[in-house]
């Protein structure tokens, strides 16, 4: 078992489970569209735009830009998400890097100085239902810190201020194992709220979310960006003869 991989991945799932999610219980955001009707909307309603900003930059496929730092430290994750099919990729550096491509029934992770076949292969049908890597691959259900946006105002050039509730963002989470998540997440927190700045599309996508975790070991500050919907993507499983498939001790990690 290749456990070097397991930290990294781990914290990078739990970012994204932290940083993204759906809008919780504001329900689903209406179908993306440049007509006026969605820009009144953006306009009269802040906390629903920016809660509901994330699902519709979901609503094709999308790419995505996480940036970490903290005490010096940084962070980065790249990845491609096809909603319709599950398909996705995703790129780290913690600073070790490490890659993964989701397909509609495997989850192929890569790591650099392997010391068997360069990829590794696990059945989703396999995954524990609570843990992080199933729950990091399903975007829609998740429920970050935008299921807990008590607050937004904009700003100009659709750019949005406001504020987050971490209990709030636990409350909205879909599923127990989820808020557990978020609990142990957000324990490191000074204060429950946690300011955020947003922008938002003509078509009330999320392009831009920062945020900063103050901590008792100083500040963590977030920035996710999300850019080219709709583009075309290629992904596809790494070569069988390149695959090694997972074995029992790591699905009792994942």
């Amino acid at each position: 078992m290749r456990r070097s991989l397991v930290p990294g991945l781990a914290l990078g799932l739990a970012t994204l489970l932290t940083a993204c999610g759906s809008a919780g219980d504001t329900g689903p955001a209406p179908a993306a569209s440049a007509s006026a009707s969605t820009a009144i909307t953006v306009v009269a309603d802040p906390v629903a735009a920016v809660r509901q900003g994330f699902d519709r930059s979901l609503e094709q496929t999308a790419k995505l830009d996480v940036l970490i730092t903290a005490a010096g430290h940084r962070i980065t994750m790249n990845s491609a998400v096809e909603p319709d099919t599950g398909r996705m990729t995703l790129h780290m550096l913690t600073p070790d890097p490490v890659t993964m491509v989701v397909t509609e029934d495997a989850v192929y992770i890569r790591q650099d100085e392997s010391d068997g076949k360069p990829w590794l292969k696990l059945d989703r049908d396999r995954l524990r239902p609570e843990g992080q890597l199933a729950q990091g691959l399903d975007f829609r259900a998740q429920a970050g810190i935008l299921g807990g946006v008590v607050s937004a105002e904009r700003i100009g050039d659709g750019r949005y201020t406001g504020v987050a509730d971490s209990e709030k963002a636990i409350a909205a989470a879909g599923s127990e194992s989820q808020r557990a998540i978020l609990q142990r997440t957000f324990k490191v927190l000074k204060q429950k709220s946690v300011p955020f700045e947003a922008t938002l599309d003509a078509e009330g996508r999320l392009t831009l979310l920062t945020y900063t975790f103050d901590t008792a070991a100083g500040a963590i500050r977030n920035e996710l960006k999300l850019h080219s919907f709709g583009e075309p993507l290629a992904i596809s499983a790494p070569q069988a003869s390149e695959t090694e498939d997972a074995t029992a001790d790591v699905y009792r990690v994942f």
